[in-house]
């Protein structure tokens, strides 16, 4: 058996041997070309190739419709293709346009918010008090009309319980003053008196006069009296022909009228009273002077007190002088009017600077104009030492080049801000920084209760406890202002930023201790001109903006020296009837009326 398969491996050997050396052989010499078909006729060939000939046109034709639905499953690949970018861009739109509209809806809800604050703010300043003083007392905001419309008629509404309503509590009576028994009140005089007396003849026989005394009446007479002035015109023996008044003895000694009009000193001086502090506008005085038989046109009464103008404008030029001498310190501030300026109306600017020490009021129109050029022409050459402002962007021009003098900005104004952002939105750091504010005031109120001189006031402001105060306020602005500080409401952003651009000149007034902490006085002095806006609408004319800010001037400035301004008015016209015309002498201080009379 093994030698049996001994000869199988032996034979497959020898074949295997036999192959490998038939390879070699043809590799050396290639085999020759033999013709598969020669056994076949011309016929056979022929049907042979017309069968190839069909398979290749049939495999062309498969191949063409492969090919073709190749081309139609491509173009379909890139319609897809095309349609899945369509898709993709949309879908990128789509989310852009979402994310536009989460944003546009928070941008929304913040500017609803804000607006929210905003009504509730104006509801404040139209309706509530217009304080700026922030109670730490809580205080109850609900309405009477909440409280009626809530009322079902149920139950008793909740502000007020039924013991309230059935016990209502008395208002409390005024304190009772002992050592006032036995006194009485006379506190109304008048510039004439009249006395009655009572006819003691007319009492019973019997009739014992215990004591006697006065009960007092008053009545006002008004009327408007013509004085009529005889004047002779005559011709001298040279020729010439004069007219005059030759007065009689015990009569007036000159013509009384206003240089320019009709009226008399105490008259012009009556409008202007009328006009320009009680705010009546002119059509009202027509009526008030028509109601005692004088028939006066509008533009009569308006030219009338235009040519008092003249006389009141040289005045304030002195005034001006006076108060913006060298080393002085002037406060100041502007307000809106509106102008008629051919047949249209135009929204102009009169300023207004008050000097304090020298207790003078000057308005000034020129040309209703806000812009710098209208500070450099008030300011001119003149060398004052200060000037307290707003944070209005013109007054800058002090910053930038009147180098010599000291602009100083109003601590009220910064606080208002933040007050306003308190009231819109309870924010604790505008509650912190209105505190601080309100120690600053706090000690400015103890250097007046203990009538401090400069010096000393200047010293005060200088100590570390006010250093201390303001180092606080400035703690709290740089981490107000630091990078990583949350969102904040508007309000509080435009006070930070206010309280950071003129943190110097807000604080300037600590050098001196004739700087005022704000400019309360000018803001004050504005105020007529807020009320003559409001009855008179309007100026006619850029002139008689110009009369009003003359005729103002003088007003102001006797408030301020505690001088009546009808007095000062009637004084200073009835100077201008007699003829002088030394206007240093006839300012509200130098003319020579009593100033302690309102």
């Amino acid at each position: 058996m093994v030698s049996k398969n001994k000869e199988m491996d032996n034979r497959e050997i020898e074949k295997i041997l036999a192959s490998a050396e038939q390879l070699r052989l043809r590799e050396k010499e290639p085999e020759p070309w033999t013709d598969n078909y020669s056994d076949m006729n011309s016929m056979e060939k022929s049907m042979l190739l017309d069968e190839l000939f069909a398979l290749r046109k049939a495999d062309k034709q498969e191949r063409d419709k492969l090919l073709e639905k190749l081309d139609r499953m491509t173009e379909q690949l890139l319609n897809l293709n095309e349609s899945s970018r369509m898709l993709m861009k949309q879908n990128e739109e789509m989310k852009q346009m979402l994310s536009d509209r989460d944003a546009l809806i928070a941008k929304l809800q913040k500017e609803n918010a804000a607006l929210k604050e905003q009504k509730k703010l104006d509801r404040k300043n139209l309706y509530g008090s217009k304080s700026q003083k922030t109670s730490a007392r809580k205080r109850d905001t609900s309405s009477r009309e909440e409280d009626k419309d809530d009322f079902d008629g149920s139950s008793t509404p909740g502000n007020c319980s039924a013991s309230e309503l059935n016990n209502p509590s008395q208002p409390a009576g005024k304190e009772k003053r002992p050592y006032r028994k036995g006194m009485s009140y006379k506190r109304m005089k008048a510039d004439k008196s009249v006395c009655h007396e009572s006819d003691l003849s007319k009492l019973p026989q019997d009739a014992v006069v215990i004591k006697t005394f006065y009960k007092y009446a008053y009545e006002q007479v008004s009327y408007i009296l013509e004085h009529q002035y005889q004047v002779v015109r005559y011709k001298t023996a040279d020729g010439k022909i004069r007219e005059e008044y030759l007065p009689k003895e015990k009569g007036p000694e000159r013509i009384d009228v206003v240089p320019g009009t009709h009226a008399s000193g105490d008259f012009l001086a009556h409008l202007a009273f009328n006009h320009f502090v009680l705010n009546i506008p002119y059509y009202r005085e027509m009526y008030r002077i028509n109601d005692h038989s004088m028939s006066l046109g509008r533009m009569t009464l308006v030219n009338w007190l235009h040519k008092g103008a003249t006389f009141t404008t040289k005045l304030v030029e002195a005034l001006k002088d006076m108060a913006m001498e060298k080393d002085s310190i002037v406060n100041c501030d502007e307000t809106w009017c509106k102008v008629k300026v051919r047949d249209a109306y135009y929204k102009k600017y009169i300023w207004c600077l008050v000097n304090k020490e020298q207790k003078s009021v000057i308005y000034c129109y020129e040309d209703g104009s806000r812009g710098r050029k209208a500070l450099k022409e008030i300011l001119a050459d003149r060398k004052i030492k200060a000037l307290q402002s707003d944070g209005y962007n013109v007054y800058m021009y002090l910053d930038n080049e009147l180098v010599d003098t000291e602009h100083i900005c109003c601590m009220a104004h910064a606080r208002a801000k933040f007050v306003y952002a308190f009231e819109q939105s309870a924010d604790k750091d505008a509650k912190y920084i209105i505190d601080c504010i309100g120690e600053l005031y706090g000690m400015e109120e103890q250097y007046k209760k203990g009538k401090l001189s400069p010096e000393q006031i200047t010293q005060c402001r200088q100590s570390m406890k006010t250093m201390e105060i303001i180092g606080r306020i400035r703690s709290k602005l740089d981490a107000l202002t630091a990078d990583n500080h949350p969102p904040r409401g508007e309000l509080m952003e435009k006070a930070v930023n206010y309280l950071k651009n003129f943190w110097k000149q807000l604080f300037n007034y600590l050098k001196d201790g004739r700087y005022s902490i704000d400019n309360s006085i000018a803001e004050r002095f504005i105020r007529p001109l807020a009320g003559e806006r409001k009855n008179s609408l309007f100026f006619g004319s850029s002139r008689m903006a110009n009369v009003s800010a003359a005729y103002h001037t003088l007003i102001s400035t006797c408030r301020m020296n505690g001088i009546s301004a009808l007095d000062y008015l009637k004084k200073f016209f009835r100077e201008i009837v007699n003829g002088r015309r030394d206007y240093e002498n006839l300012l509200p201080m130098t003319i020579g009326i009593n100033t302690n009379k309102l």
